[in-house]
């Protein structure tokens, strides 16, 4: 399988516990990417040392001048740009890869997912909003009913496609034009630009946050609630979304033990 991270200095600790229950439970023959612009060498180093077996690591070092002047926060730096170029900058053997955040624990097999068949489309990946939040965004980004606004911390990437079909000078014209009305940036580009060929994911099995699971069981009956239990049977991924980390102390939610079962003691 071939896996494509964007991590800076100050994730490590936290990549380091997603990578570790990522290759507990997928112990094939790995190939990774790990997109960066201000990691040690003494990060490297100790990436390399804990997690070269079975995985053949490279390094991308990238300049963040190509996005000088697109938005960003403390909670979204010019890294989270960087997947959205992967595909132009990735050898020319790959064909797919699975994209990563560090925020969250694989604690399944990814087979299935790796091997989905796109039907055409540049992503498989999930969406986390319904209803008017779809419209609205529609709405803000100027694109056609049918557009989906998936969530990037989770995807697999069709780069035999996305090679051909990424304009890097149209992303940056329009993300320069219209900063002032993006909110989670890389995902308002890639609306943009392919939300017309997403495939949908499931997100209770891919991309599950204590959030969803609050909402889903305000309808679900009492014994069909979502609990650990369920999760460890249904689920593969579960994403630490938004400001509830859990190596926060204002963490709340049922999903905490997944991490603390693989950071760094």
């Amino acid at each position: 399988m071939n896996f494509l991270f964007s991590i800076n200095h100050e994730y490590v600790r936290h990549f380091k516990a997603m990578m570790r229950s990522l290759c507990e439970h997928n112990p094939c023959q790995k190939r990774m990417f790990i997109m960066n612009s201000n990691l040690t060498k003494e990060d490297k180093e100790n990436i390399l040392a804990e997690f070269n077996s079975g995985c053949d690591i490279t390094f991308m070092d990238l300049t963040e001048e190509y996005f000088k002047g697109f938005p960003k926060v403390k909670r979204y730096p010019y890294t989270i740009y960087f997947r959205i170029l992967a595909p132009l900058l990735l050898p020319k053997d790959i064909d797919r890869i699975i994209y990563l955040d560090a925020d969250l624990i694989v604690h399944g097999d990814l087979t299935e997912f790796y091997n989905t068949d796109f039907e055409g489309n540049a992503f498989y990946a999930c969406t986390q909003i319904r209803g008017f939040l779809t419209w609205f965004n529609r709405v803000r980004l100027c694109v056609k009913r049918g557009y989906i606004y998936m969530n990037t911390g989770v995807m697999l990437m069709n780069i035999e496609y996305l090679r051909e079909h990424i304009d890097s000078d149209a992303i940056q014209r329009f993300t320069l034009k219209n900063k002032w009305k993006l909110t989670l940036y890389d995902q308002d580009v890639l609306c943009k630009f392919f939300g017309n060929k997403i495939k949908l994911a499931d997100r209770n099995k891919y991309n599950l946050a204590d959030r969803h699971i609050t909402v889903q069981n305000m309808f679900r009956k009492k014994k069909d609630k979502i609990d650990l239990e369920w999760v460890e049977k249904n689920n593969v991924i579960v994403h630490y979304l938004g400001m509830n980390k859990p190596w926060k102390k204002n963490y709340k939610g049922i999903l905490k033990g997944f991490y603390q079962r693989y950071e760094e003691k």
